[in-house]
């Protein structure tokens, strides 16, 4: 890797839609080309909510976490669950982890009362594993199938319940559709989540109407009113006289 980059390869290119160099080094939990990339000039904000941060939490990557942070990356973006750093890191990494978070970490997780290092790290162990969950034991297919069911029926908490698992379980191949009918429900139930969900479906079918309107109608949410113009328009000229989201 030093030496492509010695050569001034491109240390920010995206391969299919959120897959960069950085994300692919923490992947393979190889510390050293994540310092290589920073230092090169790798951008540490990713797309969204998939940043690098989030990753090296996940991965329980400690040094990598020091490195982006140093680096300017944001500890105070939350994963597509809802979850910041601080918190994969207290059920994913060690309390080293926890500490490094908890120094730049300005956002609070909710339900928490003792903020403290030790109480952050004892609630998020305390929470029900998602093994253990009976949704767990399902496959991908299985709870997409149940949550496209739960859609048609209007029943979008079921239905939301059922995607996150089957995301939680296949968390590495993200699928658009999917990821446009959990926006779709977390919009109609008012959930947080439901612009970042339309943003990742957009950036991964920038030609499909649907996107744009998720993404318009979420902007509404957050009285976000001309983002919301922009996003309807391209919608239209995508589809002319398309007047609402679809579904999948």
């Amino acid at each position: 890797m030093k030496i492509l980059l010695d050569h001034h390869t491109d240390c920010n290119k995206i391969l299919g839609c959120f897959l960069s160099p950085l994300k692919i080094a923490i992947e393979s939990h190889s510390v050293k080309c994540v310092k290589l990339l920073v230092k090169a000039g790798a951008g540490v904000k990713g797309i969204r909510n998939v940043t690098p941060l989030l990753a090296a939490a996940r991965h329980d990557l400690t040094d990598a976490l020091k490195c982006l942070l140093d680096a300017g990356a944001d500890p105070n973006v939350k994963d597509e669950f809802g979850h910041l750093p601080i918190h994969l890191a207290a059920y994913f990494g060690t309390r080293k982890a926890v500490e490094i978070l908890y120094e730049v970490t300005s956002s609070r997780i909710p339900a928490i009362d003792d903020l403290s290092v030790d109480g952050i790290i004892s609630h998020v162990k305390a929470e029900p594993k998602f093994e253990d969950l009976p949704l767990s034991k399902m496959s991908v297919a299985e709870l997409k199938e149940e949550g496209d069911k739960a859609l048609h029926k209007d029943d979008y908490n079921a239905a939301l319940e059922f995607y996150n698992a089957a995301m939680m379980l296949d968390l590495e191949n993200l699928d658009a559709i999917l990821i446009g009918n959990r926006g779709y429900c977390r919009l109609l139930l008012g959930r947080d989540g439901a612009l970042n969900d339309a943003h990742m479906c957009r950036k991964m079918r920038p030609d499909c109407a649907d996107s744009c309107w998720l993404e318009g109608y979420s902007y509404l949410q957050v009285k976000e009113y001309e983002k919301a113009c922009d996003s309807f328009l391209d919608g239209l000229k995508l589809k002319p006289g398309f007047v609402g989201i679809g579904r999948h």
